[in-house]
């Protein structure tokens, strides 16, 4: 059975709640999410999990952690307190207004321990978030003596020719770079496959079917889950095994060994691997997934999941939290739909 034993490098995730809702997102952020902070004493005990595990740093992810700048604040504060570091905050610029407020909210963020920020650019971004503002936060940064991490910097002369005053939708990416422009993009952008990504990239790259999928994956997924190599836990105390947006490990329970009664989904993926899950989730429920082809195996793990969520099933808190699993848009807005 699976045991966290010791954690690597990865992020905490003080709130899911964002201004965008970008179409790569792996946790599926947005507006419709709650807007929650992470209670002080609660980040100070989460902090202190981490450091016990033998993680000594992390980085600030979200959701935008910045729109709530009293409460990323708290957050170093919890962290430094505990001895942990901030390797970086993670922005993508929505909160910014002007350069003198943008400053000082990270002037008081450096006076508390942080170094650097990251600073999210992408044509995902950028259909919520005109580019004056990502601008405007990494010469505020530079201004506040913060050092400044691009990803990726390599889209800013695309961005720069569309115009930086208004965001731009999709088909103006493709009007003015072409038609594969989006199937460009994993070559140039790491995409993970997990929450909204699945949904934008399945119409292009989705088309093995479900024994084709069965037949070439492995009979195991404990590699990937068992890989604290970049990690993120949660403001609910949630830790995201091998990066698996919505399944959910309590982190009182990383150092144990888990227990199959208490992670029957986790356990039949790290004995089984997806052909288990696929096998106990059409026995248990019926699933039977909906026609056409699938982008991987993450995708299809994905849909099971969503079905169990769906029809109820609650053996376990594994799938978690449950606003991943709710509000799915069926709209399709082309090209992120197949024809």
């Amino acid at each position: 059975m699976l045991t966290i034993e010791r954690l690597s490098s990865g992020g905490v995730i003080p709130d899911y709640f964002c201004p965008a809702a970008c179409r790569h997102c792996l946790y599926r952020c947005g507006p419709e999410r709650k807007r929650l902070d992470l209670d002080p004493a609660e980040a100070a005990a989460l902090f202190h999990r981490l450091r016990a595990l033998g993680c000594g740093a992390v980085h600030i992810g979200g959701g935008e952690p910045l729109f709530n700048p009293q409460g990323a604040e708290a957050l170093l504060e919890a962290a430094q307190r505990a001895g942990v570091e901030i390797d970086h905050v993670e922005t993508n610029a929505s909160w910014f207004r002007d350069l003198p407020s943008a400053v000082g909210i990270l002037e008081r963020l450096h006076a508390r321990g942080l170094g650097t920020v990251l600073v999210s650019i992408s044509p995902f971004h950028n259909e919520f978030i005109p580019l004056r503002k990502t601008l405007g936060v990494m010469a505020a940064a530079r201004q506040a003596g913060l050092r400044v991490l691009p990803w990726v910097a390599d889209f800013l002369p695309e961005l720069e020719a569309l115009g930086a005053d208004r965001p731009h939708r999709w088909k103006e990416f493709i009007d003015r770079f072409g038609e594969d422009y989006l199937r460009r993009i994993p070559g140039r952008y790491w995409i993970h496959p997990g929450g909204r990504a699945l949904d934008t990239f399945r119409p292009l790259l989705g088309g093995k079917r479900l024994g084709q999928i069965l037949e070439e994956s492995p009979a195991s997924c404990a590699r990937e889950l068992s890989d604290t190599s970049h990690f993120h836990i949660d403001l609910h105390g949630n830790y995201i095994p091998g990066l698996c947006a919505g399944l959910a490990i309590a982190a009182e329970d990383l150092g144990e060994t888990l227990s199959p009664e208490r992670y029957p989904l986790i356990t039949i993926l790290v004995h089984e691997g997806i052909r288990g899950l696929f096998a106990f989730a059409r026995r248990e429920t019926g699933f039977a997934p909906a026609p056409g082809g699938w982008w991987n195996r993450c995708d299809l793990c994905d849909a099971i999941r969503l079905f169990l969520f769906e029809r109820g099933w609650s053996r376990s808190q594994e799938l978690s939290p449950q606003e991943f699993y709710r509000r799915r848009s069926s709209a399709c807005d082309p090209p992120f739909c197949s024809s």
